[in-house]
């Protein structure tokens, strides 16, 4: 930067009091490129045009002998010699300028002590001082193409180039951004930069950025701009990069003073408060938290906007600032009716990091959820060995499909009227090469949390229409049951026409499955619509468990429903248990729709089964589910006859 363009910026800089920048200091250069030529150059290029010109033409108009236009033409080179000597000199004294002024500023860039960086259109770094190893343990070439925001903590991106920055058209504006940058070792350092747009500059075209280190580790730190970086802008709680902080000097004296660890989350949030009336609900719900804390413990904000709270105590005294706390946002209405919550607690030691002890809460914090809206629970080495588990069947399931390892059972569904088995119900089944079986109700919750879900919904479709194709009753069925993200990917029709085609299974024989909740999307149930048109039968599986979607049954595409086998649980005695099963009964009755009981595993149950009316049951009570051999040589033509002559049992007092 000349002194000239320094006394401007100055000048600008101090005129301006209501905007915070600052100029670089004389040791920070701007990005240096040669002046642009003078009108000079321009008046040397005529002269020389105009000699050629005229030692061409003159002489060849001249009259007289050849000897005087050759004379005349020598004469007219004079001129187009000493041009073209002005020109060589002129072009060695810029070429020595640029290379003294490239070197001028890479002797200022290098003596300089703060980072000097250069940024394209694109934000990427094209030019890095050799500052950036001391303040980012980084070579000047390793970070030449990196992307500027990537380096940058998260949180501040928005601030580095949001709205409140420079634009292209303010040529030359200078501002101050302090943000958290990562260093070589994945740790972060804040770093003030001193921003000036130069984008509009046709000889510059970049953003050029004067950085230096104002963290503790580094030449001062600015009281102000640290405690902006370390909380969160919302809630003013401490932030995720204050709680580690924290944890870190707290674990240094978790022998003498137990501390435990309360990671809590709230849930529908989002949902449960109208547009622009977040942060609203945020505050007061912060203050409402921090009113139930004792004195000794302390709040912060973690990851995915839950709150974290250390408590100078045990696990057992973090359990009941737990509860407190979840009941606290329980009792906080919003539109959608009040706020839920779930908690995770697990005790912090010496031995064990700060990202552990966070690990060890969100796992108890996942088991909660598991056990539903309210829950607390405390982390245990249990909690650890079922995420290692998890962690092992989520990545071994990606290939049991081809290692060969899953296979389809088949229920049978009998009707106990007829005494006979009417359709089958296609089960997924996987046995782990070193795990053994794995239960379903493990390993498909893991298929349903990536696209694999799909894939394996196509491979059985096509295996249980194949498998039930090959039996020698025409009319035996099969019900596959099929996920969501198969089922709104928009393939299922796709899907099931293929399986069908593939198994040469009339459509007639094939029942899909689905749950109440899908019944609430209009595209859904187009699909459906279309599968009976092909003749395909539709049930909703686990009916009765979503009653929100009931009024949604009249009129849908809609043939069977499956009553839930939690239904049964207690209905030998419970009178009111029985009178629930009747109800559900009759609903499916007054709709004109056949139910299925599922989970009927005793002679019992199924007697008063009967008794209500039920005709079609599945469970053990009759068989356990069949390998695809069995169902080939006709296992599922017997069943327990016994059980339908079972007597019921006594009624309950």
């Amino acid at each position: 930067m000349t002194p000239r363009e320094l006394r401007c910026s100055k000048g600008r800089a101090h005129a301006d009091n209501s905007t915070v920048t600052t100029a670089p200091d004389l040791g920070q250069p701007t990005a240096a490129h040669p002046a642009a030529p003078s009108r000079r150059r321009t008046g040397i290029v005529a002269v020389l045009a105009l000699g050629i010109a005229l030692a061409a033409v003159v002489p060849v108009a001249l009259p007289g002998h050849p000897l005087l236009r050759l004379l005349v033409a020598l004469l007219g080179l004079v001129p187009l010699t000493a041009a073209l000597t002005a020109l060589s000199r002129r072009q060695n004294r810029l070429t020595r300028d640029l290379r003294s002024s490239q070197a001028a500023f890479s002797t200022l860039v290098k003596s300089s002590v703060d980072l000097v960086v250069i940024l394209d259109r694109q934000l990427r770094i094209t030019f890095a001082s050799p500052t950036v190893a001391t303040l980012l343990g980084r070579a000047p070439g390793d970070v030449v193409g990196l992307s500027l925001p990537d380096a940058v903590h998260p949180d501040d991106r928005p601030g580095l180039f949001g709205p409140s920055s420079p634009a292209p058209g303010e040529h030359g504006e200078f501002a101050v951004r302090t943000v958290r940058v990562r260093t070589g070792e994945a740790q972060w350092r804040l770093v003030q930069a001193t921003v000036r747009d130069l984008r509009a500059d046709p000889d510059v075209g970049a953003i050029v950025l004067y950085c230096r280190d104002v963290t503790s580790r580094g030449r001062g730190t600015d009281p102000e701009l640290l405690e902006l970086s370390l909380t969160d802008p919302v809630t003013g709680l401490p932030n995720r990069t204050a709680l580690s902080r924290r944890l870190g000097a707290v674990q240094r004296q978790v022998d003498a003073s137990p501390v435990a660890l309360v990671l809590v989350s709230v849930d529908g949030l989002a949902a449960a408060t109208p547009r622009g009336t977040e942060s609203t609900v945020l505050r007061v719900l912060t203050s409402r938290l921090a009113r139930e804390l004792r004195g000794e413990d302390w709040l912060a904000r973690g990851k995915d906007g839950d709150f974290v709270v250390l408590v100078d105590g045990t696990v057992s005294d973090a359990e009941v600032v737990a509860t407190r706390l979840v009941a606290t946002i329980g009792r906080l209405a919003t539109d959608a009716g009040p706020l839920t919550a779930t908690a995770g607690v697990t005790g912090l030691a010496s031995d064990v990091d700060p990202g552990e002890a966070l690990r060890r809460a969100d796992l108890a914090l996942y088991s909660a959820r598991s056990a539903g809206l309210g829950s607390v629970h405390r982390y245990d080495d249990a909690l650890r060995i079922a995420r290692d588990r998890r962690s092992t069947l989520a990545a071994d399931l990606a290939g049991a499909l081809a290692r060969g390892e899953l296979r389809l059972a088949f229920q049978p569904v009998v009707d106990v009227v007829l005494h006979r088995t009417v359709s089958v119900e296609a089960l997924l089944r996987w046995r782990h090469p070193e795990l053994g079986d794995v239960s379903p109700q493990e390993f498909v919750p893991l298929a349903e949390e990536s696209p694999l879900i799909s894939e394996l919904g196509r491979w059985v479709l096509r295996e249980a229409c194949r498998t039930v194709a090959r039996t020698t009753d025409d009319e035996l069925s099969v019900a596959v049951n099929v996920s969501a993200r198969q089922v709104r990917s928009g393939e299922l029709v796709s899907d099931v026409v293929a399986a069908l085609e593939a198994g040469a299974l009339p459509a007639s024989r094939l029942v899909v499955e689905i749950t109440e909740s899908m019944l609430l999307d209009a595209h859904v149930a187009a699909d459906l619509q279309t599968l009976r048109d092909l003749g395909v039968r539709v049930a909703v599986d686990d009916f009765g468990t979503g009653w929100s979607s009931l009024a949604y049954l009249v009129g849908m595409p809609v043939d069977l429903l499956k009553m839930d086998q939690h239904f049964l649980a207690g209905i030998e005695t419970d009178p009111q248990r029985q009178a629930l099963c009747r109800t559900v009964l009759q609903l499916g009755a007054g709709l004109g729709l056949p139910v299925i009981v599922e989970g009927v595993a005793t002679p019992g149950q199924l007697a008063l089964l009967r008794d209500m009316g039920h005709r079609f049951v599945q469970g053990y009570a009759f068989s356990r589910p069949l390998e695809a051999e069995q169902l080939a040589a006709g296992a599922w033509r017997t069943f327990d006859a016994v059980a339908l002559d079972a007597p019921p049992p006594a009624a309950a007092p």
